[in-house]
């Protein structure tokens, strides 16, 4: 049994640059890692793309809040090597967080710091993206029942605890740090955790585009690619990785007792308190009406700052009429 409305409705890969497939093989790994996040919050990507920006330090960029998300898969320089997955996976949950948060502020950091727990906290159980647990086989043609899902997501966190296999990010660190060594200077492992989050923050787009610039940079990732339309998950598979989620959950409420919050709640209480509630919006440039989240025109790239919501038009009082000319032999 299938589910619809696929989290990441399409791929898009440089199909003529060397091993295209593992570029698209890649995307779909990255995507297939951070859907129980994403479904966990009702968030959705349009597109997931690789890019290869002339801007050697440019990692990724996402454009009107997970319409078009950008990640850069090669090394700059070679275009035959691909940067390691737990960085290009890191990107891509910091790029998740501008669909809430536009700004690299307290809120951003503490939420991208949540979701890299989230992502570890999933490896640990074993978690190696969807279909983890029936290896590519799917698991009968009815949907799974709630319980049976979470037995055998439990089954997995304990098996892959037992054998010991460590997950890519291994146990006791977080997502785009590495685990000390024995004997190593900590203030060594910390300052190489602050360089590492440093250069991913520098190769995010959000602070040093425009919105239009982003729109170009992205639009011509998607002339330049192939794009591959997402197939449907299989439902059984998405309930298990869904149960796992929730083990990592129940974990996280022990952990920090009254102080834990429901990641669902807190993304809800960041999208209503900060976003703009003013509904779609008419681009004045083009007059394409976009979706709210959308921060500029996805057919000509205008910004929305200049353009008003359909809702402030709507309310927007009518211009007076004009004065009537008096009417002959009228007293003024």
């Amino acid at each position: 049994m299938l589910e619809h409305e696929p989290l990441v409705r399409s791929y898009v890969h440089l199909d003529k640059e060397p091993r295209a497939d593992e570029a698209l093989h890649t995307l779909r790994k990255v995507a297939s890692l951070v859907k129980p996040i994403m479904r966990a919050r009702g968030w959705k990507v349009g597109q997931l793309a690789e890019f290869y920006p002339s801007d050697p330090s440019l990692l990724g960029l996402n454009v009107n809040g997970g319409s078009k998300i950008c990640l850069r898969l090669r090394y700059p320089g070679d275009r035959t090597q691909f940067m390691p997955m737990e960085n290009v996976t890191d990107t891509m949950l910091h790029e998740l967080c501008h669909i809430v948060h536009g700004p690299h502020n307290e809120q951003f950091h503490a939420l991208w710091d949540q979701l890299r727990d989230e992502l570890q906290g999933l490896m640990m159980k074993g978690y190696t993206g969807e279909g983890f647990l029936s290896q590519g086989r799917r698991l009968g043609g009815l949907r799974m029942p709630e319980h049976e899902a979470r037995r055998l997501a439990r089954e997995a966190a304990e098996r892959h605890r037992r054998s010991h296999q460590p997950p890519i990010a291994a146990p006791g660190r977080r997502l785009g740090g590495a685990a000390p060594r024995p004997g190593q200077d900590i203030r060594n492992v910390i300052v190489d955790a602050v360089q590492r989050r440093n250069k991913v923050l520098r190769g995010c787009a959000t602070e040093r585009l425009t919105d239009r610039e982003m729109q170009e940079v992205a639009d011509s990732a998607m002339s330049n690619g192939f794009r591959t339309q997402a197939e449907e998950d299989e439902a059984n598979d998405v309930a298990i990785a869904q149960a796992l989620w929730e083990l990592v959950q129940e974990d996280e409420k022990k952990r920090l007792g009254s102080a834990y919050v429901f990641p669902g709640e807190a993304s809800s209480r960041a999208t209503t308190g900060g976003g703009n509630t003013a509904g779609p919006w008419i681009c004045e440039a083009c007059t394409l009406q976009n979706p709210e989240q959308y921060l500029c025109c996805d057919a000509c790239g205008g910004e929305r700052s200049r353009s008003l919501s359909t809702l402030e038009a709507a309310k927007r009082p009518p211009p007076p009429a004009p004065p009537h000319p008096p009417r002959p032999g009228a007293r003024p």
